[in-house]
């Protein structure tokens, strides 16, 4: 069996203004489908809730470090976080330096990431 080097997050938000929000991740979409390695990167919203879940994956750890050096942390994230707050992250695979690296703000601090099982 070949190893399973995706990376996957959940991370659930509180929606405080939805107009700059929905603009925002539209940026973002629009930037991380383009990235290399992206797998997956969905937003769902529930407007009258005033919530939102991302989901998304990666191939590799190194994927995932393209995308946190790139726009969407770089360029939108600032603006993204006064529209919304980051309520839980839930991240599945080996992220490696990365879990506990300062890179990987604005996330270190829910923790270590869940590993993935390998079933040999």
């Amino acid at each position: 069996m070949v190893p399973d080097t995706t990376v996957r997050f959940v991370l659930d938000v509180v929606v405080h203004d939805i107009t700059r929000f929905r603009e925002l991740v539209a940026s973002c979409v629009a930037v991380s489908n383009d990235e290399p390695g992206t797998l997956l990167y969905n937003w769902y919203l529930n407007e009258a809730e005033g919530t939102a879940r991302l989901v998304e994956a990666y191939d590799s750890v190194e994927s995932v470090i393209i995308h946190i050096k790139g726009p969407v942390f770089t360029e939108f994230g600032p603006d993204l976080l006064t529209a919304c707050t980051i309520t839980t992250m839930d991240a599945y695979g080996d992220l490696g330096r990365l879990a506990d690296g300062p890179e990987f703000w604005p996330t270190v601090q829910w923790g270590a990431p869940f590993a993935a099982i390998d079933p040999r």
